[in-house]
């Protein structure tokens, strides 16, 4: 039987192999106990090599997958502004990510040479990627300048 492992649960695996020695076998059965599913000792192995991943990562803990964002340089500046904005109680809507994300695009050096579309696929994605609630509000436009 296949069961799947949410992003908290992975992280939860990870933080307990970082308590000290405990080898992959001690890890399953530790893991299979306390999550109330079965693992196997491959599966551990899978979830340490991104060990660094998953804890760095800021994603949210209900994720069973955790996608790459195609352009990091960029979300991450992006995801800077947003809590900038954020901490001065600026709401801020969908239509205003994408134009401050299209603005920030010809100054961050793309990653790749292809066309990068700000659809709201993407938008859906890196709100899923930092966990940014779906709010709309409308807000002056002078604060996509800052």
């Amino acid at each position: 039987m296949r069961s799947e492992f949410s992003m908290a649960e992975r992280i939860q695996i990870c933080c307990h192999h970082e308590g000290g020695r405990i080898t992959n076998k001690a890890l399953s059965l530790w893991a299979s106990e306390k999550m109330g599913k079965p693992i196997s000792e491959m599966t551990i192995s899978r979830i340490l090599i991104r060990k660094i991943e998953l804890l760095g990562s800021d994603v949210g803990s209900n994720r069973k997958h955790y996608r790459k964002p195609e352009c990091p340089n960029l979300e991450s500046i992006l995801y800077s502004w947003f809590l900038t904005m954020q901490e001065a109680n600026v709401t801020i809507s969908d239509a205003m990510l994408i134009a401050k994300a299209k603005m920030l695009s010809n100054s961050v050096p793309r990653e790749s040479a292809k066309e990068f579309k700000f659809s709201n696929g993407w938008l859906q994605g890196f709100k899923s990627r930092h966990g940014i609630s779906s709010k709309q509000a409308s807000v002056s436009l002078e604060f996509l300048h800052q």
